[in-house]
């Protein structure tokens, strides 16, 4: 079994007022599903997750509006040009007091990045430099469409890598640990980890920087779209065995099982594909197991489809391989 990478598609942000990748084998009876991108439709496509719509909704099915709405936008060569032209207004804007100005850049990136052609130009040409100051805006929506940029652009590969050496995982995290941010803004900020966490280098370096013990503590007790944000991280991250180990000493393991026994059949999918990953550790089987994780994988087996099935089978192997 391989542990793999998913992905997901963008979605476009806007104000009310306006419209698997690779993994590392395991041995033949212990396996580890892999990673997902933000922007979720967990396990479809096995690659990354997609960017999203971060307005009042929070709608993901909207790809033939987004198209629509993507063909009438100039073409990528007039964008880049239009970009780099303005981009010392932009800086201007980004690092005003003015959060009317703040929110313009930021709504914009986080709408350009929707179109997959544009990510990579985008952080080419400064984009997160403009977003540093926005992550730091004292206005909480300026912060909420900044997330939302953040995790539209960790959908490309080549993005996650930039971003990685260039700050965007600090700033992430600023969002992530922040105590006065709305769920929206946590959403996404988780969501931007876990494409990030996709890339195989950064998974260490994601948790190094101390976003495991906040990504718990979602899953714990928030609105269920963001905890099925924070469960798509976790699953990441605990690709990596050292992150395994480190879920569960952070106390991953009981808000994961509560995750997979809900109702919310998204939410229990991240929560069965975290779990696979989560059971192969020796410590964290025993702590599983005193945890009575058995039968909540076979309620979650009798209560949900397919892919939950499958990846709860996975995970009842890993327990009972001794």
């Amino acid at each position: 079994d391989l542990r793999r990478s998913v992905s997901v598609r963008a979605s476009r942000e806007g104000r009310v007022t306006q419209q698997g990748g690779g993994g590392r084998t395991m041995g033949q009876s212990e396996s580890k599903e892999g990673d997902g991108l933000a922007g979720r439709r967990p396990w479809r496509g096995g690659k990354s997750r997609g960017a999203d719509d971060a307005g009042a909704s929070e709608m993901r099915d909207q790809e033939a509006t987004i198209q629509d709405e993507a063909d009438a936008l100039e073409d990528d060569e007039e964008f880049v040009q239009k970009l780099q032209r303005n981009i010392k207004r932009l800086t201007a804007y980004a690092q005003s007091a003015d959060c009317e100005l703040q929110r313009e850049v930021a709504e914009t990136l986080a709408n350009q990045a929707v179109i997959a052609s544009r990510q990579v130009m985008i952080v080419e040409n400064g984009g997160l430099e403009l977003l540093l100051p926005l992550t730091n805006s004292e206005d909480e929506e300026v912060r909420r469409l900044a997330a939302h940029a953040l995790a539209n652009l960790s959908v490309d590969e080549d993005n996650q890598v930039t971003m990685a050496q260039e700050g965007g995982i600090e700033m992430i995290l600023s969002l992530l640990k922040a105590h006065n941010d709305t769920d929206a803004t946590l959403r996404q900020a988780a969501k931007a980890l876990a494409n990030l966490a996709v890339n195989p280098d950064n998974k260490r370096e994601i948790a190094k920087r101390g976003a495991i013990k906040p990504l718990v503590h979602i899953l714990g007790g928030f609105p269920d779209a963001v905890r099925i944000e924070a469960a798509a991280a976790l699953a990441n991250l605990a690709v990596d065995d050292d992150n395994e180990r480190l879920i569960a000493e952070c106390g991953g393991l009981c808000p994961v099982l509560e995750a997979l026994a809900s109702d919310n059949l998204e939410l229990a999918s991240q929560a069965a594909r975290a779990l696979r990953n989560l059971s192969v550790h020796p410590a964290n089987k025993a702590e599983l197991l005193a945890l009575d994780a058995k039968k909540v994988l076979q309620k979650a087996i009798a209560a949900h489809d397919d892919e939950v099935r499958e990846q709860c089978k996975r995970s009842l192997a890993n327990l009972l391989r001794s």
